[in-house]
Parts: structure tokens; sequence; C-alpha cells
């Protein structure tokens, strides 16, 4: 249960956001936009994001834990898609406020659907127009317009999260809709995800910008040693990377590990950027038949 932390003047306003929309509109690159740093993976291919990812954005007088969502699924095949599809209906259902990002075009099927839901919960709800910057501003009023037909959106912001626009009238618009109550989090805190999980997310996000077809898809990642070495000792991360068969094992690897250890190269910069510290990523692939639908085994890696 959410506790409060308590200090806080009169009228200051916290609660939880949850950030939805369809796979690939860039929640998670707004997330990051509003806090200032990179906390969520990003990628160019769709559903990249798995899990609810909280990442707390403190003002002066509001306090938005941010949540970061899959993206939306009409219809599951897997375990994994309906953990997926769980992670964002639990969101919702845990929200103050809610953030619908979209596109800068008339809403399909997906955004109805995603609106429909959201007019299933009683909490204030905000529509972000993302990808701004590739559309005149003349055209947006139009897409603006017919979207305030479908719901009445406590506010509609423009949002370029490339160019930083709209980002700061979007924080407050945020934070002027949530109820008022002390922070629900310390004021330091920047996520409530543990660095081993972060760690494992930067591996996968290199995965997804490093090969092609269903191999991301189809992989999962678990950090099983995190080792904090002493003074400049770089610490010791062993991960390992489970895919579907033996050839996408094969693939991953590639010829003489060269391709395995791309990966390594490319998430070790950013790991060190995240902890602080030097790090020796040692990465391991192995086979798990059909872990897309083992429940229990989504359900730790998740």
């Amino acid at each position: 249960m959410l506790g409060s932390v308590s200090g806080q003047t009169t009228n200051f306003r916290s609660g939880l956001v949850a950030i939805v929309g369809r796979a690939n509109v860039g929640k998670s690159t707004l997330l990051n936009a509003l806090l200032g740093q990179k906390l969520s993976i990003v990628s160019a291919k769709p559903h990249t994001t798995r899990h609810r990812l909280l990442g707390v954005l403190n003002g002066s007088d509001f306090q938005a834990a941010l949540i970061d969502t899959p993206g939306f699924l009409r219809k599951g095949r897997d375990q994994l898609d309906a953990a997926m599809a769980r992670q964002l209906s639990g969101a919702l259902g845990d929200a103050h406020a809610i953030v619908l990002a979209a596109e800068p075009r008339y809403p399909g099927d997906v955004e109805r659907a995603l609106i429909e839901q959201i007019a299933s919960v009683d909490v204030p709800a905000l529509l972000v127009l993302t990808k701004t910057d590739t559309i005149a501003r003349q055209k947006l009023l139009p897409v603006m317009a017919r979207y305030a037909e479908t719901h009445p959106f406590a506010e509609i912001v423009p949002v370029s999260a490339l160019q930083r626009d709209g980002l700061a009238p979007l924080a407050e618009a945020i934070g002027a809709h949530l109820p008022e109550q002390d922070a629900l989090f310390p004021p330091e805190m920047l996520t409530d995800r543990t660095t081993r999980f972060l760690v494992g997310e930067l591996v996968r996000e290199k995965i997804f910008e490093h090969y092609a077809h269903e191999v991301p898809y189809d992989t999962a990642v678990e950090v099983v040693t995190f080792e904090e070495r002493e003074g400049e000792a770089p610490d010791y991360i062993r991960a390992v990377v489970y895919v579907d068969t033996p050839s996408q094992k094969r693939l991953l690897i590639g010829k003489g590990g060269g391709a395995l250890k791309e990966v390594g190269v490319l998430a070790r910069p950013e790991i060190e950027a995240l902890t602080g510290r030097p790090a020796f990523l040692e990465l391991w692939v192995k086979v798990n038949t059909r872990w897309r639908r083992k429940a229990g085994f989504i359900q730790r890696t998740l």
C-alpha cells in the first residue's frame, strides 16, 4: 500500500499518473523527457515496453508518479501478451490521473478502445498529442477538435519530446489535476524499480536495436548476478538472455560470438551511466522453449 511523505505545504498535489497509448506512440520517450533523464528503454520497434515502470516527477507544488505502460493489445496470443495487458489495466485502475498519448492524427480504433477504458475510470484524463514536430501547427486544430468530441479531456496538450516543446506546460497540467495530498514518494526517489531490473532492460533495449524480425520479441533478459565491487574495481554483472529456439540462440550469439559481444559493447556504457560505476558485463544465452507461454517464468522476469 502506498504511504505518503509528510511535510509538504498546503495545496500540494500528488498521485499516480498512467501514461497509455498504442504501441510505439512515444510513451517511453515522453516519460524520459518529462523526467529529464533516461529511465524507460526506447526502440523503433513496437511493444518494446513490457512492464509498468514508475518514474517520479517532482514539481514545486506537486509530485507526479508517472507510470509507463505497455502498448495497447486488442487480443493477446500468449501469457506474455496477457501479462502486458494486465500491466496496462492495473495502471489504469490505480491512477489518480491518466495521460493518453496519441499521434497527431484522427483517433483510430486503438485510441477509441482506450478512450472507452478511460471513460470507465472516474479520474481526470489528459490527451497528449506526441511527435508534433512532424506536422504543421495548423493541422493540429482539427485533430484536437475531433478528440474533444470523443471524451471530455481535462487538457489537450501538443508535445514534441524530441524538441522538448510543450513539456513544461504538460508537467504543470498533470500536477494541476492530481488530488491534494502529501507526496507518495521521497523527493530523491526516481523509481521503485531496482538497479538490477533497469540493467536487464538496457540489455533488452540493445537486443531490440541490434536484431531484426522475431528475435527481440522472443527474448527475455534476467540479471542473475550483480556484485558491487569496492574501489575502482568494476561491478560484475551476469545476465542470461533467454530465447525460444536453438536457431534463435545461434543468431543471437552470431559468428564467433560477435553479435552477442556487440550487445554487451552497446549496453555497458549505459549501465555505467546508470550506476555511476565501471562495470564488467557477461552475457549468456539459454533456450527456454515456449517461454512466452509460461506464466511463472514471465512473472519472474517481469
